[in-house]
């Protein structure tokens, strides 16, 4: 008799520990909610089961038991966790792809994230580096079954150690000598992949780089853009002092209002790039000094690894150069149109005139062109359809002189360009 009744608390208890584990899948799988967020795990053919279950689970103090001194090796590293009043997860020779940064895997050797949930309440920390942390990020938020609103903040930080997991991806990252802090903080939405961030930068200062092409007379600077076969207007470099009253007054109102005060770098600026909605899309904006950088020493690509050297560059530039120095480089390597490279070449192209000759609304056109100059070549310029509006708003901010006196456009010739 005994021996039925263990029987059958054996059979109950299996019975009742089975319609646990399908209740638990069900309740994770859930093919019925196609509205939530779902990740796909390696089993059963890659099923996508539900987020936020998963996390439940991991977090509550039976998963934690459970997890507690797992291991195992997953594509992107080798992953250990343990219950810390929390779950922890060491990703060790961790690596990420982020096509937007490098070509290349950025490989961390030791990554840490904390967590705990609290109903439909979550925080924690993300740490990066293996003894002593190079940068640690703290978060807490919102969970539902369709999403994850974070808001996070990163402590003022050590601007070296942040760049150090670039380093193996840029020669540039690798010579700069930086000094300085960092501090941020913003909001993380995911799976929409939307984030939002205002850094602060404090006493930035680079040296160690080679902006000798810069620096040293004559200046060393072989446009890419000029091809002498498409037109006969070949590069000649242009002092200050004879690129005119209007056009670098113009230039600055249209590229780069506050280039006469900033260390290379607008703050609001770099919160407007970092708060772009995807990784996989282009970047873009800078400022005249960034620019120069890129004709100069960077190849240009849309990338972030690009933005970051540029902004090192930038900062050491503005450090050994003047203003007047920086805008005098400017004009004569700013890519104005096909084949045309600098001022002088663009002055004499459409207008048939030297940079110092141009009138108000002339300089203000060539300004308000360098966005986007080929396209500004082909559907103004070609077609000899001229599209003022640019020219005339960037006009309402040159001195009164020159509102007074715009001047007429006055394109040279199409035929007789060449």
């Amino acid at each position: 008799m005994l021996l039925l009744w263990f029987k059958r608390l054996i059979v109950t208890l299996l019975v009742v520990i089975g319609m646990t584990v399908v209740a638990l899948a069900g309740w994770i799988w859930q093919p019925y909610d196609t509205e939530a967020w779902r990740v796909r795990l390696p089993v059963a053919g890659g099923v996508q089961v539900r987020v936020v279950p998963l996390l439940m689970l991991a977090t509550s103090a039976p998963g934690r038991w459970l997890l507690d001194r797992q291991a195992f090796n997953i594509h992107h590293g080798d992953i250990q966790l343990s219950d810390e009043n929390g779950l922890r997860v060491r990703c060790r020779q961790c690596w990420i792809e982020a096509k937007s940064v490098s070509d290349q895997p950025i490989v961390l050797p030791m990554v840490e994230l904390w967590l705990q949930m609290d109903q439909d309440h979550i925080h924690g920390n993300l740490s990066v580096g293996e003894q002593q942390p190079l940068f640690k990020i703290d978060f807490s938020g919102k969970v539902s079954m369709r999403s994850l609103k974070l808001t996070w903040e990163l402590p003022q930080t050590p601007l070296q150690a942040l760049l150090k997991p670039l380093q193996p991806h840029s020669q540039v990252i690798r010579d700069a000598m930086v000094s300085g802090s960092l501090s941020a903080s913003g909001t993380l939405r995911w799976p929409k992949q939307e984030w939002s961030a205002q850094p602060q930068l404090n006493a930035m200062a680079v040296s160690g780089l080679n902006i000798s092409a810069a620096t040293t007379l004559p200046i060393q600077y072989d446009c890419p853009l000029l091809d002498e076969h498409k037109h006969p207007e070949n590069m000649q470099w242009v002092s200050y002092d004879k690129l005119g009253r209007w056009l670098p007054v113009a230039t600055i109102i249209a590229e780069d209002a506050e280039f006469k005060h900033h260390p290379g770098f607008v703050i609001a600026q770099m919160q407007h790039l970092l708060g772009k909605e995807s990784t996989d899309k282009q970047v873009g904006g800078s400022t005249i000094t960034q620019q120069l950088a890129k004709y100069m020493f960077t190849n240009g690509e849309r990338t972030w690894k690009r933005k970051v050297e540029e902004l090192l560059y930038a900062v050491q530039l503005e450090s050994a150069l003047t203003k007047t120095d920086i805008l005098e480089l400017y004009l004569n390597t700013v890519d104005l149109g096909p084949s045309l490279c600098g001022a002088h070449a663009a002055s004499r192209y459409y207008f048939d005139l030297a940079p110092d000759k141009l009138n108000p609304i002339q300089a203000a056109w060539l300004a308000g062109i360098i966005s986007n100059p080929h396209r500004a070549w082909k559907k103004q310029y070609i077609q000899q359809q001229p599209d003022l509006k640019r020219a005339e708003d960037i006009l309402h901010f040159m001195p009164r002189s020159a509102r007074k006196e715009p001047g007429s456009l006055n394109f040279r010739p199409v035929k007789a360009a060449g």
